[in-house]
């Protein structure tokens, strides 16, 4: 049974091939009035559509950060930085040496009547840092220097037992001496305002070992003395108990308190100055006799003077000659 089934199925298989195969032919139209043509699509080829996407590739900006808060300027005004200021340094001190062939006295202060604290030996060094003039004309240097056990040691030291410089040094360079100490309260009065012909006579130039000038029979002549202190406060005590007895070719100069300075403070002592005129002189040698005495004792601050005491006359003289212009 199943192989005439398979042979009928083959015979039927022929059969339609060969149908198939069989065309039929055309005329000279090329179409057969009968038969009913088939027209078979031509297959196109499409283009192919990608529905991918092309993505154009868009930079991503990149993050810029916001800038930091900057702070914004105060209006508090930063205080100045500030500038020192230098504190002035000493004066320098300049150097003195001993000279002498023995030992030398150094004393208290600017006078021989000054207590004697020590005594150096001839070629020592010295610093000197002031110098006073007293009223006898003798020049006084205050010396600085530290003693064997190190301590500072302020004494004074009559001049011409002292080589230095100092005088020369001070005055060159324009300053007042160091040991002048300026109350800031105390008005300087100035000397005796300059006058033309003026020529002032040391009354006990003697005794100060001072050259008088030589004044000319134009010259206005004055005689110089004056006192000094230690302390303002002692100045009165000398005024109140003094009396001066001046007398020029033994003629006694009277009147002599209106002729006064101001006390005013010179290198370390106050002062008073007389300059008593006694105008245009005749040419030939003149004497001046200086005398003053006191009331009672009294103190300079240095020594004693008066009534009971080393001193109860201090007297001095001076020489000199007016010459013809």
């Amino acid at each position: 049974m199943r192989k005439w089934i398979v042979c009928g199925l083959l015979v039927g298989l022929t059969i339609l091939m060969a149908a198939c195969d069989e065309v039929p032919a055309n005329d000279s139209s090329g179409e057969s009035p009968d038969a009913e043509v088939m027209s078979v699509p031509t297959r196109t080829v499409k283009p192919i559509v990608s529905f991918t996407p092309r993505f154009t590739a868009t930079p991503i900006p990149s993050m810029t950060l916001p800038p930091s808060d900057t702070p914004l300027p105060t209006d508090t005004t930063l205080p100045p930085t500030a500038t020192l200021t230098p504190t002035p340094s000493p004066t320098p001190t300049v150097e003195g040496v001993i000279r002498s062939t023995e030992n030398v006295n150094l004393r208290s202060g600017p006078g021989f009547n000054n207590p004697v604290v020590l005594s150096l030996s001839p070629g020592t060094r010295l610093g000197v840092i002031g110098s006073v003039t007293d009223d006898r004309g003798v020049t006084w240097y205050k010396v600085a220097f530290d003693d064997e056990d190190g301590n500072p040691q302020r004494l004074w030291v009559s001049g011409s037992l002292l080589e230095t410089d100092y005088d020369q040094l001070i005055a060159g360079a324009g300053e007042a001496s160091p040991a002048e100490t300026e109350d800031p309260a105390v008005t300087r009065t100035p000397g005796p305002t300059p006058e033309p012909n003026r020529v002032e006579i040391l009354a006990y130039c003697r005794q100060k070992n001072v050259r008088p000038a030589n004044p000319t029979t134009n010259d206005n002549v004055y005689i110089e003395w004056s006192w000094y202190v230690a302390r303002q406060d002692l100045m009165d005590q000398h005024l109140e108990n003094s009396t001066y007895e001046v007398r020029l070719d033994g003629e006694l100069l009277d009147d002599w308190e209106q002729y006064a300075t101001d006390m005013r403070l010179e290198q370390g002592v106050w002062i008073i100055y007389w300059y008593y005129p006694v105008g245009k002189l005749d040419a030939g040698e003149h004497n001046v006799d200086f005398q003053v005495t006191w009331d009672e004792a009294i103190t300079d601050g240095y020594e004693q003077f008066g009534p009971g005491t080393p001193n109860e006359i201090d007297q001095g003289d001076c020489t000199f000659t007016v010459t013809e212009p």
